[in-house]
């Protein structure tokens, strides 16, 4: 991987010195799928980190928002650690339902449960000696965030159904596209797990704060695909290069990605133009909204829609005109964003920022079940 190639610089640095801004060869790594490119200083500083961490067998969390390369990330300390040798398992905590997830982390015993018809090894026994990678861990109950509490602290669990305690040697590496802090304030994450978690902490940027490195990897992406689609195509237009520095990326470096690999499929050789994007057809007029711009007009919007309706709201207050107004917008937001989202829970969490637990909470409150 490429950030694996950036670690080893780092490290050589950290050794001998040396100048951490010519790492790799113009920030990227030739021939290498799954990588993290870049040579911002965003990136430099997180390689650096890596390369800290990766030796010793403290946990690490992750955050940033979707899309970023949280799990490359978590695999280039995993490849650079003494454990590199070992398994390396990864583990979606917002993909499975809360009985799902418990048995793929610790397994089951026979009879656990009806369809238990012999014993199964979790993540946690397959992974011993290596490292478990938690994504999503935001999402994950509170009764097993005790559980891999006491994995944290013990390096021991029981199988679901089993009453035996089975001593394990793993790593664990956590990531979240959400603030756990404010899980924490809504009741939904433990505070202790979440300091044991952050024993160290990796925040990666969202590409809209790295723009530099947009034509690095868009070259990259574009010879990785043109390798594996076995298509001959010339570059990325100034006019190509130009729309994808000015769009926002709200999914980051996979959505950058998927907009390469599309355009290279879809182009009849040549340059890649405007028009082989999909952020181009999709976005045409919002490529030239100053989305700033619109957050200041928030409040300007708000006063033009409350304004002829307030002397009637007056007219009936009950003394509580703040709370009508603010659950209104609540349930506003919250509908809207299930519609936008089809009503898939996990991306509609992801869109606003909050718990899953959260999200189902205000659901039941409004009634968008």
């Amino acid at each position: 991987e490429k950030l694996a190639r950036i670690v080893d610089k780092a490290l050589q640095e950290k050794k001998g010195g040396g100048d951490s801004s010519n790492f790799g060869r113009d920030g990227k790594l030739e021939e290498e799928e799954d990588s993290i490119v870049g040579k911002s200083p965003e990136i430099v500083e997180i390689a650096k980190l890596i390369g800290q961490v990766a030796p010793t067998n403290a946990a690490v969390l992750i955050m940033g928002e979707s899309g970023t390369g949280k799990e490359l990330v978590a695999r280039a300390i995993h490849r650079n650690s003494l454990r590199k040798d070992k398994p390396f398992l990864s583990v979606n905590c917002a993909a499975l339902p809360e009985a799902l997830l418990e048995s793929e982390l610790f397994g089951y015993e026979r009879g656990a449960f009806t369809g238990a018809y012999q014993r199964k090894l979790g993540k946690f026994e397959q992974g011993d000696k290596g490292t478990i990678f938690l994504d999503e861990i935001a999402d994950m109950s509170l009764m097993t965030q005790s559980k891999v509490l006491r994995v944290l602290q013990e390096q021991e669990f029981e199988r679901v159904g089993g009453n035996q305690s089975i001593k394990v040697d793993v790593r664990i590496i956590a990531a979240t596209n959400k603030s756990l802090v404010n899980c924490i304030k809504d009741g939904n994450f433990r505070v202790d797990l979440f300091y044991r978690l952050k024993v160290v902490s990796v925040y990666l940027p969202p590409l809209r704060e790295r723009k530099s490195d947009i034509p690095l990897l868009a070259d990259y992406f574009l010879k990785k695909y043109t390798r594996l689609i076995g298509k001959r195509v010339e570059g990325i237009s100034n006019d190509g290069i130009k729309i994808l520095l000015k769009y926002p990326w709200p999914g980051n470096v996979r959505e950058l990605e998927n907009n390469i690999h599309t355009a290279v499929v879809m182009s009849k050789g040549g340059m890649l133009m405007p028009e082989h994007f999909p952020i181009f057809s999709e976005n045409k007029e919002k490529l030239d909204i100053d989305f700033e711009k619109i957050k200041k007009d928030y409040h300007k919007l708000l006063s033009q829609i409350l304004e002829p309706i307030f002397p009637k709201i007056l007219a009936n207050s009950d003394g509580q005109i703040y709370d009508h107004l603010e659950e209104a917008l609540e349930r506003t937001v919250f509908d809207l964003s299930l519609k936008h989202c089809q009503g898939n829970q996990v991306k509609t969490s992801e869109l606003l920022g909050v718990s899953r637990n959260t999200l189902r909470d205000r659901m039941k409150k409004f009634g968008l079940f």
